[in-house]
């Protein structure tokens, strides 16, 4: 049974423009990635959550076919029942589904699982060098003229990749793009973020907090402490305000947490000063390293316990499915295509033969041995 706050609006929630168009979204919306059917404390927990968001203001959510296997597409169909013209529901169809049939399956079948009869916003979730990026494309645009989506996005693609479905689809026909961002991985700002900005493309800041963590080392916590004690805020409201600074970025953070849920909100209630927002780049500059791949040890456990391959003949064989998979990675990189930097954590090997293990990129480092790779962009995780 959904708990309705009746809160809406009582916060003011800053809102952006979609894209180029006249529809606004909230600047901090909600996050579904890791709901899963844990119970049904859990389930009421996360009911509780996204309602109290929604009266609060952050009425942009974001979930996936893949999120708990349809669970959080369910979940958000119970909490929007009375309410579907107050909220904006953005969800993703998986890369195994990306041929023309299997779109048009996976957009039933969340609507079904929605209780809704239209997508805000239908996202492609990764690319598949299987399937024409043309055919994926235009069966989304078939699926918004006959009304059952309102937009288009995509998710995890670079610029290149931007360029390619723009050539294939009707010129600002991409409103957003869903990509990782926060103050560890500033990768983004380099070419993607700027690119979308030029060509009004919304970026959508997914793991603004970056999960959690939020920021490495003791003095850059140091920093963002001292400026979050002089707004009486908290380093992670201060991290979701200097996202939300860019004037193109909305963030979804994930909450379920109550206090963390009004504590998302409250970011809209300060005005974070621009001497403020250059020291916070400053300090965390985005930097990385280079190192061979045989210095990385990859381990099973990272992020999330996620599976990995171990070897390089597991990774060409490709026996867990990733789509893409290594190899077609390594295609796109002998074109001339970068990846993002893995993200590793220094360790002490006394055998000599490591220096780090790998936390997460587990398909794009075997992408790069495959292609040839003679160093591997890292992220030090402490570093």
């Amino acid at each position: 049974m959904v708990l309705r706050f009746a809160l809406m609006g009582v916060i003011p929630m800053r809102y952006k423009t979609l894209g180029n168009t006249k529809v606004k979204i909230s600047a901090i919306g909600q996050g579904t990635s890791g709901y899963l059917p844990q119970g049904k404390e859990q389930e009421v927990n996360q009911i509780r959550a996204l309602d109290l968001g929604i009266g609060l203001g952050m009425t942009f959510i974001d979930t996936a076919e893949s999120y708990g296997e349809g669970y959080a597409e369910k979940l958000i169909g119970k909490v929007i029942k009375g309410i579907r013209g107050k909220v904006f529901i953005a969800t993703k169809f998986s890369p195994e589904h990306n041929s023309y049939s299997d779109v048009r399956k996976s957009c039933e079948a969340s609507l079904k699982r929605l209780k809704t009869d239209y997508i805000d916003l239908y996202q492609l979730h990764w690319s598949n060098p299987r399937i024409l990026i043309s055919e994926t494309m235009g069966t989304l645009e078939k699926l918004k003229k006959e009304g059952k989506i309102r937009f288009i996005g995509v998710s995890n693609l670079s610029v290149n990749g931007l360029r390619e479905v723009q050539a294939v689809i009707a010129k600002g026909g991409i409103k957003s793009l869903q990509t990782e961002y926060n103050l560890f991985d500033r990768t983004i700002e380099k070419t993607v973020l700027p690119y979308c900005e030029k060509q009004k493309i919304t970026t959508i800041a997914y793991s603004p907090l970056d999960q959690g963590l939020i920021a490495d080392g003791d003095k850059r916590i140091k920093v963002l402490k001292n400026i979050a004690d002089r707004y009486d805020k908290t380093v992670a409201q201060i991290v979701l305000k200097w996202l939300i600074h860019h004037s193109s970025v909305i963030a979804i953070p994930k909450a379920i947490e109550l206090a963390h849920v009004r504590q998302n909100a409250l970011c809209a209630d300060f005005v974070l000063s621009d001497e403020d927002y250059e020291k916070i780049n400053k300090v965390f500059t985005p930097t990385y390293a280079l190192v061979p791949p045989d210095k990385i040890r990859v381990i099973k456990g990272g992020q999330d316990n996620r599976q990995v391959y171990k070897t390089l003949e597991e990774a060409i064989e490709n026996k867990l499915g990733f789509v893409p998979s290594p190899a077609e990675l390594a295609e796109d990189i002998r074109m001339g295509e970068i990846l993002k930097p893995v993200k590793v954590v220094k360790i002490i090997d006394w055998e000599g033969k490591y220096d780090y293990d790998l936390v997460e990129g587990r398909v794009r480092y075997w992408a790069m041995v495959i292609a040839g790779e003679k160093t591997i962009p890292i992220l030090i995780r402490g570093g």
